[in-house]
């Protein structure tokens, strides 16, 4: 990356962390939206998922008292299970069938939060073992499963708090074994080493800054300004991005 494209990431990463930290999601499909503008899925994936971990590793320690170890130890065993399954079919895709996919679950997610039947809907305990395969599969194919893991949680009468807190843990989860797996299969993340070095105080003060906003105001704005930017950046990497490839 250039050193004016690592700028803007640096940014991005500080907005998006503060965002994620003090609405309980969104900020890492924003994040790897823009990633994707400039440099190909097969980096911006594994990039996304390095700058992630330790996003969310940061998160984790700043509000462990809220964490809920029942649901996270059912998600969190058999995803490496959906881990596998997602490298097998990500290797197969071309680059603009999966800019396409990112971009179609952006608007999916943001067409399903709105209805009313699916937030309100309570998950199961049990359902969070199968839970963890299909969103450790969904990890590695789309590369970001935030909102789809906070609507997971909704509706079961915890505080935002521990929503946000268990989610980092689930991403944390995912985003760990997502290097393991692209590191096994070849990417080498020393070449990026010094771009994601560049990122990691926008993350530390980010989230220092979501954790102040938490609980304090309402995440009206937040989610309004960020449906418009996702649902933007989601309309192109589906129709620019998927005509130029020819797959619409």
């Amino acid at each position: 990356m250039a050193l004016f494209e690592v700028g803007i990431m640096v940014g991005a990463i500080f907005f998006t962390s503060a965002l994620t930290t003090a609405t309980g999601g969104g900020g890492g499909s924003l994040l790897l939206a823009l990633m994707l503008q400039f440099m190909p899925p097969a980096a911006a994936i594994p990039i996304h998922g390095a700058v992630q971990l330790v996003a969310n590793g940061w998160r984790i320690w700043l509000l462990r008292e809220n964490m809920l170890w029942p649901i996270i130890l059912r998600f969190g065993v058999p995803m490496p299970f959906g881990i596998a399954a997602g490298l097998w079919l990500f290797q197969g895709l071309p680059k603009e069938w999966v800019q396409a996919l990112i971009g179609s679950f952006i608007l999916i997610t943001l067409a399903t939060q709105g209805l009313k039947a699916l937030r309100n809907r309570e998950l199961p305990i049990w359902a969070f073992v199968p839970a963890g395969v299909v969103v450790g599969a969904l990890n590695i194919v789309i590369g970001v499963v935030g909102p789809v893991l906070s609507t997971l949680l909704v509706g079961r009468g915890l505080t935002r708090q521990s929503i946000v807190s268990t989610t980092s843990v689930f991403s944390f989860l995912g985003h760990f074994m997502k290097i393991v797996g692209f590191a096994l299969i070849g990417f080498n993340f020393v070449d990026y080493a010094w771009s994601i070095t560049a990122m990691l105080p926008s993350i530390v003060f980010g989230t220092y800054v979501g954790r102040y906003f938490l609980g304090r105001i309402s995440d009206k704005i937040f989610k309004n300004i960020l449906r418009v930017l996702l649902g933007g950046l989601a309309v192109k990497l589906v129709v620019w991005d998927g005509m130029k490839g020819g797959i619409l």
